[in-house]
């Protein structure tokens, strides 16, 4: 009991801390209907990442007119594929996943921290790191996402010339992993943790929908009753479809407070194991050892 109350108070904390900022209204739109499907042909390749130090490339979709963007560290000792890291949500700092970017080089990865759009040095100027990706404005964030889910399959297929693929997602991060795990390019290994595959359950029961709720009230355009809320946000997970990566590891807080059911959704949905630990959402992406020891145990016995 006092495991789930730290552990999800942080949670609580950490969305609360986020209500602190002041935010213009915004409407709500829901966009196109039928399923998100980012899987256009990817044209010809840009030339692949060095192995350390930072690279940028045209977008298969700059919908924002901004650059694909990512960060390549080596391997240490014996290489023999590339990680994709796949970062959580308005993260601040690439400094935050040291950690691991340091798990993937040891199990012997070159890691390619990517850089999702409104994010880092893809923020728009005056903005906060991340705050455009999510909305009520369901259009923008189907473009957001489609948008993320083919710079990974383009970083999937550059990183297949050289050895095996391996995705790493973290939080909105494996959503995007997600569905790049179900894409034509070669993915030998997914680790999806903390995914918010229930995006309605997000919406509707955590202060992080309630914010757009009252951001899309004071723009005049209300979010409409969520029977019909859940028929547009469904389409924005990839629980109907199948994962073509050769191996999938789903990893859930049993405390968490904002990725609520979403690993277990996910994990149910494809038929594979989830993996609960006592941790919340916040507290399993960046301080628990037992996820990353088994994350790196994964990607090195599915190899090959």
């Amino acid at each position: 009991m006092l495991a789930q109350v730290v552990h999800s108070g942080l949670d609580r904390f950490a969305m609360a801390y986020e209500d602190r900022w002041r935010r213009a209204p915004q409407g709500f739109h829901p966009g196109p209907a039928g399923p998100l499907d980012p899987f256009s042909e990817l044209g010809p390749l840009p030339s692949p990442p060095p192995r350390s130090g930072r690279w940028t490339a045209p977008s298969p979709w700059p919908f924002q007119g901004d650059r694909l963007t990512l960060y390549a560290a080596p391997s240490h000792g014996r290489r023999w594929g590339t990680a994709i890291l796949v970062p959580p949500w308005k993260i601040p700092s690439r400094a935050l996943l040291r950690g691991w970017v340091r798990l993937l080089a040891r199990a012997g990865l070159d890691a390619w921290l990517y850089v999702p759009p409104f994010h880092l040095e893809r923020t728009a100027p005056g903005a906060r790191s991340g705050e455009g990706f999510v909305s009520p404005d369901l259009g923008r964030f189907r473009e957001a996402l489609s948008q993320m889910v083919l710079e990974l399959r383009l970083c999937a297929a550059l990183a297949a010339g050289e050895g095996e693929v391996a995705l790493v997602g973290l939080s909105l991060g494996a959503l995007g992993a997600a569905w790049a795990a179900t894409g034509p390019e070669r993915v030998d290994q997914a680790a999806l943790v903390a995914a918010p595959a229930d995006v309605t359950a997000v919406f509707q029961g955590t202060p992080i929908g309630a914010r757009y709720a009252r951001l899309a009230a004071r723009a005049g355009t209300p979010l409409p009753p969520p029977a019909e809320l859940a028929g547009w946000l469904r389409p924005l997970a990839p629980l109907e479809r199948r994962p073509t990566a050769r191996h999938v590891f789903v990893a859930g807080g049993a405390h968490d407070a904002i990725a609520l059911r979403g690993p277990e959704t996910l994990a149910r949905s494809w038929g594979v194991p989830w993996h609960a630990y006592s941790r919340g959402h916040m507290t399993l992406l960046f301080a628990c050892r037992a996820l990353r020891r088994d994350v790196g145990g994964f990607l090195v016995a599915s190899r090959g």
